[in-house]
């Protein structure tokens, strides 16, 4: 009676028969030839050969030592001669076997010396393959690198198996097994072997349905979306690997993702259970800067930010983000956004985003915008905006320039396209990969403001422009050595109009923008940051790293001031780390303005999981 071997794993299904004397596995299962005798001569206290001194005496002549198997000391001379047959079986030749060993461990010329016959090579005479019918025979063949009236090869048929198997997996079979039911052999010169392929196809499996652990908020619609499957649909190309990539590429969703588990019914209908552990649904994060007495400030000053995010509300990966920011000179900014990125069940991302600013008595902004995303895949994103701005001057905006009221009532509508790439490898603490988000738009401002006549009365104006924004940002890692990473980028702003208000114009500078200088140092219509750090990884979530920023201003003609522009360098150092308290970031920069190292910029911050 036939012997069978199974080997098997999540989605691979091969089964080896063992028929008179030759077993059809693994090269590694070759059981070893008889050997007809053997002479040994060894003592326990004698040394173990070196390595020239193993010999190996094939047919009679010496041939070098195999690469493949390994030497060891003389009381694993039957092992290291198992290892040889392998090895020489593996090239077909079955009938191989080892006539005697010989230990010298005299040390005179002594060593290991093995005698073996490789006997005739077997040959395929005859490769069948029974029970295929979704796949034809014939393109079965086709993937196989196996041919008739060739030696053997146990390596290279099972890779053609798993070519096989995989061809299976594509059409939606991924409970094929495939048996070798025949290894009938036929004496002569060379000897040949016929060998059968007995084909189990399995159901052809269609989805049911996508089934998430009992406990998590994660809804099953979303984990399919993730995963790239859908339910009632053919599991054409199940590769429970690539499923398990996905999901764990959303490291801000997914604490931990296990491998997918399959549930098949009889009629092919199948339920993918796949286990994941969430990361925590949110996080508060406060920021805390210092910032030196300068010649425009007297005495030092703090300022911070505080800011909540809500992520995977519902289950369904929607976020919410609230952010309130102090700045120097009485300056308050309220931000709140609300996302969801999987809008009806598509790569479909539509978010609304609110933010008020209020600039000491000068004037207060508010901001309405709307913004959707498409995603095309690859990390790749087309987006949409539409946002309307609206200024309005506080008791100091309203006094006059030049005759002119200093800062307009105002309103501007812009509508606008863009694309984002996103490519990385970690979100939190990246060591490769790609992020790019470029934002192009058009708007048309329509602003009133008083002005002062020849005569000295005051009159009321209006006019309207159109402007155009291009804003961009892009990040890059290139992982240079063990734990160390150079992180490259920039972001820059431009606006291009008619006119310019100071309410119209970019800010840059402070721990987000431009390290080294107070927040919102400098103003311009064209403002643009890059930067090079240069990090080396703690752990997954941690870091220390030196950075460089060079920064770029450009600002209009504006009132009475006239134009100006300026390259602005800064430089320091940092750290974050991941603690059980939280994420705790701390930076220390400086420019070269500063008078000595105690003037340099110092930004703390920490952020607690919910």
């Amino acid at each position: 009676m036939a012997q069978r071997l199974t080997m098997s794993s999540h989605r691979r299904h091969i089964i080896y028969p063992m028929a008179g004397t030759v077993l059809l596995v693994l090269w590694g299962l070759l059981c070893v030839g008889p050997q007809r005798s053997a002479r040994a001569q060894t003592s326990a206290s004698s040394p173990a050969p070196t390595a020239e001194q193993w010999r190996l005496v094939l047919d009679g002549t010496r041939v070098a030592w195999p690469d493949t198997v390994a030497m060891g000391p003389p009381d694993r001379v039957r092992a290291v001669g198992r290892s040889l047959l392998r090895h020489v079986r593996r090239n077909g030749y079955y009938y191989a076997t080892l006539d005697s060993v010989s230990v010298d461990t005299s040390g005179i010329g002594g060593g290991v010396r093995f005698y073996a016959r490789r006997g005739p090579r077997v040959q395929v005479s005859k490769l069948r393959i029974e029970g295929d019918s979704a796949v034809a025979a014939t393109e079965l063949r086709a993937l196989m690198k196996t041919e008739e009236g060739a030696p053997l090869r146990p390596p290279r048929l099972e890779a053609d198996i798993q070519r096989l198997l995989d061809r299976y997996e594509e059409i939606g079979r991924p409970l094929a097994q495939i048996r070798v039911t025949e290894t009938r052999l036929s004496p002569g010169q060379p000897a040949a072997l016929r060998v059968t392929l007995q084909v189990e196809e399995g159901p052809a499996l269609w989805l049911q349905r996508v089934q998430a652990p009992d406990d998590a908020r994660t809804t099953a619609e979303l984990l399919a979306h993730l995963a790239g499957l859908e339910g009632g649909q053919s599991l054409r190309g199940y590769d429970p690997d690539a499923i398990q990539r996905r999901l764990q590429e959303h490291d801000d969703l997914f604490e931990r993702v296990e491998a997918p588990q399959l549930r098949v019914a009889d009629d092919g209908g199948a339920v993918l259970h796949i286990p994941v552990e969430e990361a925590a649904p949110g996080a508060f994060d406060a920021v805390l800067g210092y910032l030196p007495p300068s010649r425009a400030r007297d005495t030092g000053q703090l300022v911070g930010s505080g800011h909540l995010l809500l992520k995977h509300l519902f289950g369904g990966g929607r976020t919410a983000e609230f952010t309130l920011d102090r700045r120097p000179g009485r300056t308050s900014i309220f931000d709140v956004s609300l996302s969801d990125p999987y809008l009806f069940g598509l790569p479909l991302r539509i978010g609304g985003h609110f933010r008020g600013e209020q600039r000491d008595s000068t004037y207060g902004e508010r901001v309405y915008e709307l913004d959707a995303g498409y995603r095309l895949g690859n990390g790749l994103e087309v987006t949409a905006a539409l946002s309307r701005e609206v200024v309005r001057p506080g008791p100091a905006g309203t006094q006059f320039v030049d005759t002119r009221q200093q800062i307009p009532r105002s309103t501007t509508l812009f509508y606008g396209a863009g694309v984002r790439y996103d490519q990385l490898d970690r979100s939190q603490n990246p060591r490769r990969g790609l992020s790019v988000d470029v934002q192009v738009a058009q708007g048309r401002k329509e602003r009133r403001r008083q002005r002062i006549k020849a005569s000295g009365d005051t009159t009321q104006t209006a006019d309207a422009f159109r402007q155009e924004r291009l804003q961009g940002h892009v990040r890059g890692y290139l992982p240079l050595f063990d734990r160390q990473v150079l992180a490259v980028g920039g972001e820059g702003s431009v606006l291009l109009s008619r006119d310019y208000d100071r309410s119209d114009l970019f800010r840059l500078g402070g721990a987000t923008s431009l390290r080294g200088y107070d927040e919102d140092r400098f103003l311009g219509n064209v403002v643009a940051r890059a930067l090079v750090e240069y990090r080396l990884q703690l752990d997954r979530a941690s870091y220390a790293h030196a950075f460089f920023d060079l920064g770029y201003a450009a600002r209009p003609a504006l009132d009475a001031a006239t134009g100006t522009e300026g390259w602005h360098p800064g430089y320091g150092l940092g750290v974050k780390l991941q603690t059980a308290l939280g994420r705790i970031s701390a930076t220390y920069a400086l420019n070269p303005e500063v008078q000595s190292p105690a003037d340099g910029r110092v930004h703390l911050g920490l952020s607690v999981g919910l």
